[in-house]
């Protein structure tokens, strides 16, 4: 997948994580709904880590093992559109 494809990805899997973790916050003992949202959070984890590998991090403390990365990659506007 190219930046743009992994960026909506991850963040299509984000939402749907949010959104069944609002109906868990209501029905915290439908065991579905806890299977659900862990899948839709193991998928944002995978998009994430896979953007990360690709494009460098999106945020501070994803740059943890390599701190200087964070500042000496180029900003998202910096970046060529895809």
């Amino acid at each position: 997948m190219d930046r743009k494809q992994l960026l909506w990805q991850m963040g299509a899997e984000q939402f749907a994580a949010f959104d069944v973790q609002l109906y868990l916050d209501t029905h915290p003992h439908d065991r579905s709904a806890l299977h659900l949202f862990h899948s839709y959070h193991r998928n944002h984890q995978r998009y994430k880590r896979e953007y990360e590998a690709k494009f460098g991090p999106l945020s501070a403390d994803a740059a943890i093992n390599e701190p200087w990365r964070w500042v000496s990659d180029p900003w998202p506007w910096e970046r060529e559109a895809n």
